[in-house]
């Protein structure tokens, strides 16, 4: 956007006859007294801060040959959007929230190691990982908004922590699962949650560069936070069950009780993810083209 403007200013130093001409410039009505002047321009540049935009003036002065000194100014405003630096950008600040959550992500590697070690400590050790895991799962978004310390990255890191290692615990299951279990018990569920997880990931990506309603769309449901608590209950379960519940004290029916208990969480996080899929897909149809 464009806009120009031409002032005078007068400096005199007594009384100058003189009419106004359409051109807004004051001419002398006696050319008797007039003393050509040698002609002099001067440009300078003024820019000031509007809120978010840069405002530059670019102002041509201009010293003209006229009667007693008069002066035309020229000035055309250019107004140059240029975007200020946002607030917050710069290097990442690692927070208590934010560190909770860059352990999940290590511990990613850790239980994948541990799982196919041998020795009775091996289960209980990943089934103990896999439970600090969910409690900072828990515990970096509590911290978070309690201290006002929410940020960017923490809000794109917690979901990809929480991914991986549900995912890597699922994976592990199925190459390993607890005496007397069907293999397909597991890699069942466990592939309808994968496929679910990749699913809502592409889903949240379309509904981010779509309008506003497309994201409230695919905001987080109850069916999705039942369908976390139950996998990480039964993947807790599954993993401590690796090689039987005997480091418990569980043998014989309450051991079978306490694998069939963590199956059956699993099933139920699989048909509730299935379930909390279908309604974002239903929501977010409307918007798809």
């Amino acid at each position: 956007m464009f806009a120009s403007c031409a002032y005078l200013v007068q400096a005199t130093a007594g009384p100058i006859p003189s009419s106004r001409c359409a051109s807004n410039r004051l001419v002398s009505s006696s050319t008797s007294n007039f003393s050509p002047r040698p002609r002099r321009q001067h440009s300078f540049r003024i820019k000031f801060r509007c809120e978010k935009i840069f405002i530059s003036f670019d102002v041509h002065r201009t010293w003209l040959c006229t009667y007693n000194g008069s002066i035309s100014v020229s000035a055309t405003a250019k107004n140059s959007p240029q975007p200020l630096p946002e607030h917050g950008k710069g290097p990442v600040v690692l927070n208590l929230p934010t560190m909770l959550t860059l352990l999940r992500v290590a511990a990613v590697p850790c239980i994948t190691i541990l799982f196919y070690m041998q020795g009775a400590w091996v289960a209980p050790a990943c089934s103990a990982i896999f439970i600090l895991a969910a409690i900072t799962d828990w515990a970096d978004g509590y911290l978070a908004r309690k201290l006002e310390l929410v940020s960017s990255f923490g809000a794109f890191l917690d979901p990809v922590a929480d991914k991986l290692m549900v995912a890597t615990a699922l994976v592990l299951m199925c190459t390993r699962p607890p005496p007397d279990v069907n293999a397909a018990l597991i890699s069942i569920p466990a592939t309808i949650i994968i496929g679910r997880e990749i699913t809502m990931s592409a889903i949240r990506e379309w509904a981010a560069a779509a309008s506003g309603k497309a994201r409230a769309a695919v905001a987080v449901n109850s069916y999705g936070k039942i369908k976390t608590a139950a996998q990480l209950v039964a993947l807790s379960v599954l993993l401590g069950a690796r090689d039987g519940c005997g480091w418990i004290r569980m043998t014989g029916a309450s051991e079978i009780w306490l694998i069939n208990s963590g199956l059956l969480c699993l099933w139920l996080s699989a048909g509730l993810a299935s379930i909390s899929l279908w309604i974002y897909l239903v929501g977010v149809m409307k918007f798809m083209s």
